[in-house]
């Protein structure tokens, strides 16, 4: 039988939460025979790996990957990607959850629609109470759309909805053709991934259903990073991840301007974080960060192509003076 459904599930130092994901993955309504879960122990130090094999040993159909060196979460997707047989592809973060029984539907609608792309919605648990999430841009109907038709009447209107890469799922030999990877950087790597593959998708459809349960967790990995990263991670954010979201513009013509500007803002958006961020880091991790700014000047200067007159003047002064 061939595998319908390829769940791939990075982890890193989630032995707290991770048989609460793996039982998720497995109270499903399909036979185990019609996907697999791929699980890349991302050289975690904790027993995380150690549960994963006791799974292993009751479920045939879950493979587990190892990286000898921590390579971070992006690089940990494709390294799952590289391996999955099915012909949809999901990408499930360890200390999260999919919801009981869903596998089915979300088959049945790729499938029947023979769809690139089936983007939904979330519920969130916190603190131990499920929270419903209805994303409300997306509309719940059996409407195919085209990428930038999709991006034209729902996506322009919330970005940020879009990010999340674990609220879609996507037909794998339509990554493969369009060379979609996860970027293998340590923040912000979800937006150019999610933009690229909703843009160029030819058959998508949006649904409100919550198929994915995100645990709001303030001491994960990812919260952490966000709340107050190194000048490395947030210089990769603000200049390789922002340049990565500006390079989607060639992919869009000329003739689509709205749907470039929303994705010119998003990039601008994602440089000016460290505006924010910078003041908090202490005067080593300031000179740390300015350094990194002032040697990859040249590499980063396409920036300059997303800022308004004023922003790019400010970033120069932010060059030479080492202040914000």
């Amino acid at each position: 039988m061939s595998i319908r459904l390829s769940i791939v599930i990075p982890f890193y130092n989630v032995e707290q939460y991770i048989a609460e994901c793996l039982d998720s993955v497995f109270n499903q309504d399909i036979p185990e025979e019609e996907y697999e879960v791929i699980c890349v122990n991302d050289a975690s130090p904790d027993r995380s790996r150690d549960i994963v094999i006791e799974y292993q040993k009751h479920h045939s159909n879950l493979i587990l990957v190892e990286h000898e060196v921590n390579k971070k979460l992006g690089a940990a997707r494709n390294t799952g990607r590289r391996i999955a047989k099915g012909k949809y592809l999901w990408n499930v973060d360890s200390d999260d959850m999919i919801a009981p029984n869903c596998l089915g539907e979300i088959l049945h609608k790729c499938e029947h629609y023979s769809l690139d792309v089936l983007l939904f919605s979330f519920s969130r648990l916190r603190n131990g109470h499920l929270e419903e999430r209805g994303v409300d841009p997306w509309l719940d109907n059996n409407i195919v759309f085209g990428g930038h038709t999709f991006w034209k009447q729902q996506a322009i209107k919330q970005l940020g909805e879009l990010s999340p890469v674990w609220t879609q799922v996507y037909r794998t030999e339509y990554l493969n053709e369009h060379g979609i990877w996860s970027p293998e950087i340590n923040m912000g790597e979800d937006v150019p991934y999610t933009f690229a593959s909703i843009l160029l998708a030819n058959r998508m459809i949006s649904s409100n259903r919550p198929y994915y349960i995100y645990r709001h967790n303030n001491s994960s990995l990812s919260a952490v990073v966000r709340k107050l990263p190194t000048p490395e991670t947030l210089y990769e954010n603000c200049f390789n991840c922002s340049r990565l979201v500006f390079d989607i513009c060639s992919t869009i013509s000329p003739l689509e301007e709205e749907i470039r500007e929303s994705v010119r803002m998003t990039a601008r958006y994602i440089y000016l974080e460290f505006h924010s961020i910078f003041p908090r880091f202490d005067n080593t991790e300031k000179k740390r960060f300015v350094r990194l700014c002032r040697n990859g000047f040249v590499s980063n200067r396409a920036i300059f192509t997303v800022l308004s007159r004023r922003q790019a003047i400010e970033y120069l002064l932010f060059l030479v003076t080492g202040r914000i």
